[in-house]
């Protein structure tokens, strides 16, 4: 179950917001419940009954009394996990909200377009499994979605997301291998599994990744990553 909050002085827009919600997730066959609140301090009191109470906040920015900036900043003292999503006609606005952790802004004058998109991120986020590793310099906790691909060089695993290439202490690549084969990760040779969502292009015996970089494949796992990477592709 995901539960949503929606928080809007606008009655009638929050009303279109909360319709849409329904029909995207009934789409999805995804089971949710959807809150409203048309003040900042309404959702403020949903938060003095739980810790959490919210998977997903969608939050008016020009709001009166407690404007969505001043809601969100009272939110993160009590919650740093729900994924805050702004609803702003104030485009300017955007840059103040960034301090915020946001997930997402989307422009009321294009909502039928940003809103989709928005919510169904949200919700891979949501589910997105968080994994902890050990490394030298302590445990390293990271989204299975923020990994590129696992490497095995001089008998340690490491780990490529776009920023950083950790190294790990597992001594074992099977053990990734067990772990992250029905993760949507694929061998692409002895010592390298690679995130399918993240392969952009195939050539003769290498991969292009989303960031560019170019990776080596086996002659024997060629097939194999073919057919993931065609279905992904389609479901995409």
């Amino acid at each position: 179950m995901v539960y949503i909050g929606i928080c809007d002085d606008d009655r009638y827009f929050m009303d279109y917001i909360g319709r849409e919600l329904e029909r995207i997730l009934k789409k999805k066959n995804i089971d949710a419940k959807i809150y409203k609140f048309e003040s900042g301090m309404d959702l403020l009191e949903a938060y003095d009954n739980e810790d959490k109470p919210f998977d997903i906040i969608f939050l008016d920015i020009g709001m009166p009394r407690l404007d969505g900036l001043e809601v969100a900043e009272i939110i993160r003292k009590k919650d740093e996990e729900t994924l805050l999503i702004f609803l702003t006609s104030m485009e300017e606005e955007v840059y103040k909200a960034f301090k915020y952790n946001t997930f997402r802004f989307i422009r009321k004058t294009h909502i039928n377009k940003e809103l989709k998109e928005a919510l169904e991120s949200s919700i891979e986020k949501i589910t997105d499994e968080k994994c902890i590793f050990k490394t030298l310099n302590g445990d390293l906790s990271i989204y299975t979605s923020d990994i590129l691909y696992f490497e095995f060089i001089d008998r340690n695993v490491y780990i490529k997301t776009f920023d950083t290439k950790y190294k790990t202490t597992i001594r074992r690549f099977k053990d990734i291998e067990d772990k992250f084969t029905s993760k949507g990760f694929i061998l692409i040779y002895r010592g390298c599994m690679v995130n399918i969502n993240y392969i952009k292009s195939i050539g003769n015996l290498d991969i292009t990744l989303d960031n560019g970089e170019k990776l080596p494949v086996s002659r024997y796992r060629m097939e194999e990553v073919k057919k993931s990477f065609i279905k992904v592709a389609r479901r995409g």
